[in-house]
């Protein structure tokens, strides 16, 4: 399982981008007929939306300002606010929450943050709730691992991302790299999001502002090989699949991953921040992947040792250690060997998956061969 990004032409044309309607579903009215129509739309081009969510618009927009002023009034000595340089120069500021709820440094920090945080989760946790059980009522595969108790049970993460631009001049102009987030699949299950909203600093806080450019800027997903511009909606909450309902277990779809990338707007002032905001659905800790024989809390643990040895930073293991197609560029690379025991060996293949992943000394490479674990793959 290795870090790679898609190769993306460089010739690429952002204003050549189609837009594209997302499959819609009324969150309340989901018959059996839209119930099998939404399955097939996320085995197809594996994104739909969900409108009609109670409390959703007006929870959307109070986190999102929240999360924009908390990112931005004061980045100095925020060590829980991470920060990148994308491919285009966009620097990309990022605030990550597990489901143990905002840390209590940030909390302290943007008490705002972590209230509007609370509801807006409080929303997402019932459509998507929602969304599972009506997957599972019409899955007829008996040996199929259920969507909704994962849910409810998951490791889930919530990131809250503000990206911006440098200010120079030549991050106004057209660059080599055609999108900022090159192409992607992301990690985990899905991605449950909201459209992003555009947010300059004021005194005392954010105020909103307009999409500089939503005709030309913003998502882009691939869809039967062609790339297009989802037509996004204030209302509406998004759901994209991930590699993980392909590679981690059997949920009795074959759904389809989005691969994805964003263009950020050059026209956008320095002081403008776009705000996304986003959940990666994740196993609980204790189901068993399909891809890796590891539990899941396993798979965290060494993949998160590799990442702190590498670069020192724990929180963005899920982020930047997908399986599959993944992104790169913006994010620590790194890479998760699939290893088996070999003959002779005593080990199990969770053993060898583990001890092999997490060199972190020159003892821990001497254990892997002692142990007569062999490498298959990556």
């Amino acid at each position: 399982m290795v870090a790679t990004a898609m190769s993306v032409p460089n010739d690429v044309n952002v204003l050549g981008y189609p837009s594209f309607d997302v499959p819609s579903f009324p969150l309340n009215g989901l018959t059996l007929a839209t119930k099998h129509a939404m399955a097939s739309a996320l085995e197809t081009t594996g994104m739909i939306s969900l409108r009609e969510v109670p409390g959703f618009q007006a929870a959307r927009r109070r986190y999102l300002e929240a999360a924009a002023d908390c990112a931005t009034s004061n980045p100095v000595d925020f060590d829980q606010l991470l920060s990148k340089t994308l491919m285009d120069g966009t620097i990309r500021r990022t605030l990550s929450i597990n489901m143990n709820g905002v840390h209590d440094a940030i909390a302290d920090r943007c008490p705002e943050f972590a209230t509007s945080h609370a509801q807006y989760t409080t929303v997402v946790n019932h459509a998507t709730a929602k969304f599972a059980a009506a997957l599972d009522s019409i899955n007829d595969d008996l040996t199929a691992d259920h969507l909704l108790p994962i849910v409810h049970e998951g490791h889930h993460l919530d990131h809250f991302h503000a990206y911006s631009n440098t200010g120079s001049e030549t991050s106004k102009t057209e660059t080599s790299a055609p999108l900022s987030l090159e192409l992607h699949a992301d990690a985990g299950l899905m991605i449950i999001m909201a459209k992003p909203l555009f947010f300059a600093r004021a005194e005392g806080g954010v105020r909103s502002v307009e999409n500089p450019n939503e005709k030309q800027a913003g998502l882009v997903i691939q869809v039967d090989g062609n790339l297009v511009r989802p037509d996004l909606k204030d209302d509406e909450l998004y759901l994209m699949v991930g590699e993980g309902l392909r590679l981690w277990g059997n949920f009795g779809f074959h759904f389809h991953p989005v691969v994805h990338g964003m263009v950020m707007p050059k026209e956008a002032d320095a002081s403008v921040v776009r705000a996304f905001a986003g959940r990666m659905l994740l196993l609980p800790s204790t189901k068993k992947m399909t891809n890796t024989g590891l539990t899941f809390g396993a798979y965290l643990n060494a993949t998160t040792r590799y990442l702190k040895h590498e670069s020192g930073v724990e929180s963005a293991m899920s982020l930047a250690c997908p399986v599959g197609r993944v992104l790169q560029a913006s994010d620590e690379s790194c890479t998760l060997g699939l290893w088996e025991p070999d003959e002779g060996s005593t080990a199990t293949k969770e053993q060898c998956m583990r001890q092999c992943n997490i060199w972190g000394h020159p003892s821990d490479a001497k254990k892997c061969v002692a142990m007569k674990c062999k490498k298959v793959g990556e």
